[in-house]
């Protein structure tokens, strides 16, 4: 792995560590500990909107600002361009949304209460700015910058969040008022670090015509990547209630570590590889990071899945544990959605292909592949398995997704492609795992069976460490 590469995925995995276990203190320990699931399930409905739309809103402008700025000039004019569209969007339809409140909040949050849906347009609109700001960071490879800003903005939500539970009452609109306050902080922040790089770029109709006929698959890819991630929780609401939806989310959040590996790889990944996919020799580097990468997250799931179920139940005195014990019964899916962030990952480590061959729309049918899977699963799993039925349908959404891309890559790509010890690795991994399960073995015994499936994996694939340190 290239030591650039290694050296920008290691700041943001970090980071996105130290950002994340705040994260995860926030919404998984402090949430569940101070709410039952089913306000705990209204709370999700609003971030549920404020995700979503926070994908559709920017038009797929972010992702042609990358691509962009990194492989092209003109770097100033290409930024002020996308921060003046994502502004004059974002604004005209939080005004419009506002305006239209008392109809949309029902629509949106599942909720009627104007003070949580107004709460939840002021955090969209930070969110879409505040994440061009980062991409920008990104584009600029100033990844420490990148994870310090986005480290301080949640400790202010933290610090926030309690101090307004602890003076006021135990509400759900204090969630989001902190989440608010910390966002306004960070989009602050992020102005004044960017208003000097637009200086003298004008606004220009072919920058703005470029920007929207590349991003625009990216909107539908964002569109269907979204509802995999989300839509069911909100069927999960309709057949299950909200209470239903609060033990979901709460373990569907415990399975961010895997999450958090795949991004945070990603937000140094997608940069490197603009730089090396027109490159031959650029395009073999990357498919041996395909597999090295591909391995390290099969391994990383299998572990995470054997062991997390067991930490998040840690008492913490008085009642209290790392998830509370009343979200107990959500367990079961947390290795399935970990499983599904795998498959999410060796997705993402392909799309260069996409852009070596000029079809980075084929990036939407892959994604709309998943989407369809992911709905009509949902639709015929959840009445009959309940929450592990929305697990599995995400579980399969991004399988297919995975396999559909690696499929058309292998058919497409001048490079050789090698795929066996990957799949030899992630079945074993799937077998040992559910043997496990089936043995119901106990705590003790699992840190033989680690041990051991370590030692496994090295035999099939050893990953060499001076190779990932080697500077190239």
């Amino acid at each position: 792995m290239p030591h650039r590469l290694l050296k920008h995925s290691v700041i943001y995995t970090t980071g996105n560590i130290l950002a994340r276990g705040l994260n995860f203190i926030i919404q998984v320990t402090i949430w569940s500990n101070l709410f039952p699931p089913e306000v705990y399930g209204q709370v999700a409905y609003c971030f549920v909107f404020i995700s979503f739309m926070a994908v559709i809103l920017p038009f797929g402008f972010d992702a042609a600002f990358m691509n962009y700025y990194v492989r092209k000039d003109e770097k100033a004019a290409y930024l002020k361009n996308t921060i003046v569209f994502m502004m004059i969007l974002a604004l005209a339809f939080i005004g419009m949304a506002f305006l239209f409140r008392n109809t949309l909040s029902p629509l949106a949050i599942r909720n009627d209460s104007m003070t949580l849906f107004s709460l939840s347009l002021a955090i969209l609109f930070f969110d879409i700015l505040n994440n061009q700001g980062i991409l920008y960071l990104r584009a600029e490879n100033r990844a420490v910058l990148s994870v310090v800003l986005q480290n301080i903005e949640i400790v202010i939500r933290l610090i926030l969040l309690l101090l307004l539970v602890s003076v006021f009452s135990k509400n759900i609109q204090y969630i989001l008022w902190a989440n608010a306050a910390s966002s306004l902080v960070l989009f602050i922040s992020l102005i004044f670090i960017m208003l000097p790089a637009m200086k003298g770029a004008k606004i220009s109709t072919r920058i703005m015509k470029e920007l929207f006929f590349f991003g625009l698959p990216f909107m539908v890819a964002g569109l269907f990547d979204r509802t995999i991630e989300l839509a069911d929780r909100r069927i999960v609401g309709y057949f299950m209630g909200d209470e239903a939806t609060g033990l979901y989310v709460a373990s569907y959040t415990v399975a961010v570590l895997i999450r958090l590996l795949v991004y945070s790889f990603n937000a140094g990944w997608q940069p490197y590889f603009l730089r090396e996919v027109d490159k031959e020799e650029g395009r073999v580097k990357l498919e041996k990071i395909y597999l090295q990468t591909g391995v390290i997250f099969v391994v990383i799931w299998f572990l995470a899945s054997l062991w997390v179920p067991e930490l998040v139940k840690i008492p913490l005195g008085q009642g209290r544990y790392i998830l509370h014990a009343s979200y107990w019964e959500g367990i079961p899916i947390i290795p399935v959605i970990m499983g599904a962030y795998v498959m999410m990952g060796l997705y993402l480590l392909q799309l260069p292909v996409l852009y070596h061959k000029n079809k980075t729309g084929m990036n939407a049918v892959f994604m709309g592949i998943g989407a369809a899977l992911n709905l009509g699963l949902n639709l015929v799993l959840i009445p009959k398995m309940g929450l592990m039925g929305a697990a599995i349908a995400t579980a399969v959404a991004y399988t297919a997704m995975a396999l559909s891309i690696r499929l058309w890559a292998v058919k497409r790509s001048d490079i050789r492609q090698k795929n066996g010890k990957l799949l030899l690795l992630g079945a074993i991994s799937i077998a040992v795992f559910l043997l496990v399960q089936l043995l119901d073995l106990s705590l003790w015994w699992k840190f033989p069976v680690s041990i051991l499936y370590i030692t496994l994996v090295w035999l099939i694939q050893p990953v060499k460490v001076k190779e990932l340190l080697k500077k190239q």
